[in-house]
């Protein structure tokens, strides 16, 4: 599922014991070594960051939103 994703794609994150929102703005790599880069706003994090920033993550734990788990 993950490996459909998009730049500007609306994805949730793992973080911590929860999950955070954020929007996909690169996706690097390839095969088993794909990333993506997720951009976190304060809005669309409930407030988990407090200003803009960007996250790594590998592709696999990264999911669209609206997507159950």
């Amino acid at each position: 599922m993950a490996t459909s994703l998009k730049v500007g794609d609306a994805v949730v994150i793992p973080w911590g014991i929860s999950e955070v929102r954020g929007k996909v703005a690169e996706i690097y790599g390839s095969g088993q070594g794909r990333h993506v880069v997720v951009a976190l706003q304060p809005e669309e994090s409930g407030y988990v960051v407090d200003e803009p920033t960007t996250v790594a993550f590998p592709i696999d734990p990264v999911r669209p939103a609206g997507v159950a788990a």
